[in-house]
This record gives C-alpha cells, structure tokens and sequence, in this order.
C-alpha cells in the first residue's frame, strides 16, 4: 500500500531508479560476457608465438588474469623476455598488458593490439646478444613478424649493474612486411640530458631480399646535434647492405677562446652570434660483393665547411673493439678510413683548434715529429693521416 502511493505521488523517482538498475544489470552482463569471451591463455600463447619469431622467450611468474579497464586485457606478472635460454633476461618487468582489440574480442578473433610494459629494466648486454644472433652469412633473410605493437613506458637501460638511460619511453607499431612501421623512442642520461628518436618506414620481403623504403629519421640530443635523414635500403644477408640516405646535420655552436675578441666587432656591424651549424649530409652504402668489402661514403657540406670520407664498416667496428680492449701503453692504430675534411674549427674539452684541415688515406704520408712545423698565424692547420690498411 505504501508503495504504491509512492510510486504515484513520485513516478519519475522510481522510473530512473528502475532504468539506472537496468543499465547496471546490463553492464555486469557486458562484463561477464566479455570476461568469457577473453580467455587469457590464448593471447598469451599467441603472443608467446610471435615474440618466438624474433629469438624472444616470454615468461611469466603467475597465471595471466583478465582486465577491463581502461580497455580490453591481459595482466601479465612478473614478465620477462629473454634471448633464448639466457640467465638473465633482456627486459623484466613487474608487470605487463596485452592489449586486445574490441573488433578481435567481439568477433572471437584471436589478435593482439599492442603489449604494454611498465617500469622495466632492459639489458644493452642481452640485446646485443639479440642483434648476434642475426645471421651474418650470406642467405636469403628473413623480417621477423611480429603482429602486435609495443609500447614501453619509465624504462631503464643498464648494462649489467649500471644504468646508462632514465625514463625510456618507447611505442612501435606491429612489424609485418608491407605494413609501414613506426618507432618512437626519448630519454634521459643521469646528467638529466634527453634525447628522441623517430623512425618511419616500410618494411618488404622481395624474393631473398629485405627492402626498407619510404625511410625517414629523425633523431634529437637535447642542446645538442639533431639529424633528419630519408632514402632506402636492402638487404641480401650477412654484408650485403645497401643504403642512399640523405638530409642534414644540425650541431650547437661550441664557445671558443676566442669569442671574447670577436665579441666587439659582431656587436657594431649587428651581426647575431650564430647558434648552430647546418650541414647537407648524404650517406653511400655499398654491399660487399665478392672480395671486396662493404665500403660507406659520407659526406657533409656546411657554410665553409667540407667532409668527404670512406670508411669500411667492418673494419672500423674492429678497430674501435680493439681499441676498447687494448692496454693503455699499447700504441693507438690509425682508423681505418680515407677521404678528406675541411672545418673552421674541432672543439674537444680543451682542445681547440681553428681552420683545419685533414687528409686520410693510403696514399697520404704521415708527418714524423721531426718534420712538423708550427703552421703560420692565420694559416690553415693541415693535419694529413695515414692508413692502416
């Protein structure tokens, strides 16, 4: 009886209390429908799978659990990637997400959006490991699939027990031959120094060659050199790599000595002090082909300024290994490069110097200390190199 005059004195009291029942109703259906329909052992299977592709062994420390909010998930514990059977893992976090998309979900597809990873510690030493065991024999490679994309978030790069970069935080897109992907990487050094990195491309199979075209790259240091550079490249296995790249080179202005005595006549002809250096850079890979060795050319052209060099990429990775490796009283071996610069001023710590000038190459003779002069004021510091090939 009480009730019914209720509802007749306030109709449209109970009529929302009724809809907003009905609407969680239908809600806590949604929920245990969509709960059933995301079965976290398939998606961890299957991104078990593809990370497999690339030489990855996913692990976890609990059973995956289902998530809702604020999308679609798995809830992956204790999560670890690693090369193989590795000890230690290339990246561990204390959690991790599989991100499955509501079209996948609501047509029982099984497809993964993207693998969200926060907090982890990554390993340079394991992912070099990684990049090892990328055949380097001649052979037809091939681009591992990886369907889903990654997004990492508040990382930290160590190698070993040190950390070497704070508050990586990375996104790719999925990495199947013809589909474009996408890279996009920033972080700081412990002086608080970031840096960014962005990378587009499109990857393709072609017969026993991999194609990266459509490449565009962009990488900044924060008050330091930035470079954007676009072309293609392939692939045929082991060093067969061929590349034409080109864009520009942007570096900060260094303060030099002698600034202070430049400093009055820029003020009264109302020159600006120039803040950086431009320079058109374009970079020739040629694949190794028989006996001869994969050969690089680079060079740069700035305002008054020229570099022309050739170098073997090979080569000059065994050198710096051996110079790493190599005891203070050993002699320093020359670099294994060729080619010539022309720069108004190299700035290392306190090392200065203005106008130079550098030859390198076989058939270029080293100056003996005997035979060095000190170079004239005003006069170009020519600085010739020979070669260690």
């Amino acid at each position: 009886m009480i009730a019914r005059e209720s509802i007749a004195k306030h109709p449209w009291r109970w009529i929302t209390a009724a809809v907003i029942v009905l609407i969680l109703l239908a809600l806590l259906a949604a929920i245990l429908i969509v709960r059933s329909l995301l079965q976290p052992q398939r998606f961890t299977a299957l991104l078990q799978s593809q990370l497999a592709n690339a030489g990855l062994v996913l692990s976890v420390d609990k059973p995956a659990s289902p998530a809702l909010w604020p999308h679609p998930a798995v809830q992956l514990q204790g999560f670890r990637l690693s090369v193989g059977s590795a000890t230690t893992p290339l990246l561990a976090a204390s959690e991790a997400r599989i991100v499955v998309p509501w079209r996948a979900l609501l047509h029982r597809e099984l497809a993964i959006e993207r693998l969200e990873i926060e907090t982890p510690r990554i390993d340079l030493e394991q992912l070099q490991t990684l990049l090892s065991h990328v055949p380097h024999n001649a052979g037809a490679p091939q681009l591992p699939r990886i369907g889903a994309g990654i997004r990492v978030a508040n990382g930290t790069l160590v190698r070993g027990d040190e950390p070497l970069l704070f508050d990586l935080n990375a996104e790719t897109g999925p990495l199947v031959p013809g589909t474009p992907f996408h890279l996009d990487a920033s972080a700081r050094n412990g002086a608080d120094r970031g840096g960014t990195l962005s990378l587009r491309m499109l990857p393709t199979q072609q017969g026993d060659m991999l194609r990266f075209t459509q490449i565009d790259l962009d990488a900044t240091i924060e008050h330091g050199a930035r470079t954007r550079i676009k072309g293609d490249a392939f692939w045929r296995g082991g060093n067969a790599v061929g590349a034409a790249l080109h864009g520009d080179l942007t570096l900060p202005a260094q303060a030099v000595a002698a600034a202070a005595s430049t400093a009055a006549p820029a003020a009264s002809t109302g020159a600006l002090p120039q803040t950086s250096r431009n320079y058109a850079l374009a970079l020739q890979i040629q694949p190794a082909q028989g006996t001869n060795p994969m050969l690089a050319a680079i060079k740069l052209d700035g305002d008054g300024e020229h570099v022309d060099a050739r170098l073997q990429p090979v080569a000059l990775l065994d050198w710096w290994q051996g110079v790493l490796v190599s005891s203070p009283q050993a002699a320093l071996t020359l670099p294994p490069l060729s080619g010539q610069a022309q720069l108004d001023a190299v700035e290392y710590g306190p090392l200065q110097m203005q106008r130079v000038r550098i030859e390198a190459g076989p058939q270029v003779a080293p100056l003996s200390a005997s035979s060095a002069q000190a170079p004239a004021a005003g006069k170009p510091i020519a600085a010739p190199v020979g070669s260690t090939h």
